[in-house]
């Protein structure tokens, strides 16, 4: 105080305005740094289809299938995209189909329907960024259907639940898929990466599901792992602390839900078929062993399978060297049993 009192009071004055400054700007920051996590964490910035998507649309590309859009009745824009006959595959087609070939599984001609397979994009996706992966599987004979998800893309709803609320959306925009192209819904599989792996999952899950195999691709066993871990690894472990938790509650005050009730953990337990869990092994942004805490919570009793991608990390998983795509097809072809003409 006596040390104080020795400054002029014109000094203590701006000391004390700066002070107070600082520490205004130190909580708006930190107010803001909450809001971005929690709006990245229930709605991210959303994209938009661009020209690279244009070619599958106009038929330029020659891909091997056909586009089809339609939007259910809750409102999930949805593309169907169908294998077609083509005078010459694709660089993508072609390279499947010989990977396949050279693990000695017979293929039916390209073109040639043989099931159907549900496609759900990660955290920032849009349904046009997996043409390039229908592109592949329609190679091998899967129709694929793929659906703008909640809070991403030309989907109207506003924020993501990751499966809490969008599984019987899913189910019913397969559903009614099915019926506005007129194809056999079963047999069937399904795809999901990332965010689209916990829907998957929860999807699956559900009383009626007809799929009968499923892939999940650098997903995670609850929201709050890795929310928490992503914090820390930005901030440190004392700041990351600080920000996740409020995160966490302004989530669940803008959605509605729980942070504990995103646990694909408790939803894989309930989950009855096949199921491969693919995962980056240089993956930070969902650590490894958050994905093998998900696997190990699928049940004995029914096929699962780990496979780890070398050297792979959360957002090029699927881009690699690795045939990760004729591991996926090849056990979707295992495990689904085809029907002629689809």
């Amino acid at each position: 105080m006596t040390t104080l009192r020795k400054i002029p009071a014109t000094l203590r004055k701006r000391l004390l305005r700066l002070g107070t400054g600082t520490a205004l700007v130190t909580v708006i920051l930190y107010l803001t740094l909450v809001w971005w996590c929690a709006k990245e964490i229930a709605a991210p910035s959303r994209r938009s289809a661009g020209a690279p998507h244009l070619p599958y649309f106009d038929g330029s590309k020659k891909a091997g299938f056909v586009v089809g859009k339609f939007v259910s009745s809750d409102g999930m824009p949805c593309l169907v995209c169908t294998p077609e006959h083509v005078d010459e595959l694709s660089r993508k087609a072609g390279i499947i189909r010989e990977q396949l070939a050279g693990q000695g599984i017979s293929l039916k001609p390209a073109g040639e329907v043989i099931g159907t397979l549900l496609i759900l994009h990660g955290r920032s996706g849009i349904k046009e960024n997996y043409l390039a992966v229908a592109e592949r599987f329609c190679a091998v004979g899967f129709r694929c259907v793929i659906p703008d998800l909640p809070g991403h893309g030309a989907n109207p709803e506003p924020f993501t639940t990751y499966g809490v609320l969008e599984a019987p959306m899913i189910l019913k925009c397969y559903g009614e898929a099915e019926a506005k192209f007129g194809f056999t819904g079963q047999p069937c599989a399904i795809l999901g990466q990332s965010m689209g792996g916990a829907e998957a999952i929860h999807t699956a899950a559900l009383d009626g599901s007809p799929f009968g195999a499923m892939v999940i691709v650098s997903s995670f066993d609850k929201l709050e792992t890795v929310i928490r871990g992503q914090a820390n690894s930005l901030l440190g472990p004392t700041f990351g602390a600080a920000v996740s938790k409020p995160a966490g509650l302004v989530y669940e005050w803008r959605t509605g839900i729980h942070l504990s009730e995103i646990n694909s953990s408790d939803k894989a337990r309930q989950v009855r078929i096949p199921t491969l869990v693919i995962h980056g092994d240089e993956d930070r942004m969902v650590p490894t062993a958050s994905g093998k805490v998900l696997f190990e919570a699928f049940p004995e009793d029914t096929k699962k399978r780990w496979l780890g991608v070398p050297g792979a990390e959360h957002n090029n998983v699927l881009v690699t060297d690795f045939p990760v795509y004729a591991a996926m097809a090849h056990w979707f072809l295992e495990h689904v049993s085809p029907t002629p003409g689809g």
